[in-house]
């Protein structure tokens, strides 16, 4: 069996959860370094459901719920 390095695993991790919600990883990439907020905030949690071993199935649906409680409870 073959092993990858983990930076690559998180790395596809990163890419599933971004192909999913319809995001180009170069453009995420470029806003993350610009500070935008919503690109640290997604970030911080595909960091964290990552550090907490879940799959990228679990992510998506995690990430779908905490985003549409953030955003609903936003005021716009």
């Amino acid at each position: 069996m073959e092993s990858y390095p983990l930076y690559l695993i998180k790395n596809k991790f990163i890419s599933e959860i971004l192909e999913a919600l319809h995001i180009k990883a170069d453009e995420f990439i470029y806003n993350l370094g610009q500070q935008n907020p919503y690109e640290i905030i997604l970030y911080t949690w595909i960091h964290k459901l990552y550090g907490k071993g879940k799959s990228v199935d679990e992510a998506i649906q995690l990430i779908y719920k905490a985003r549409n409680i953030l955003f609903l409870n936003s005021k716009l």
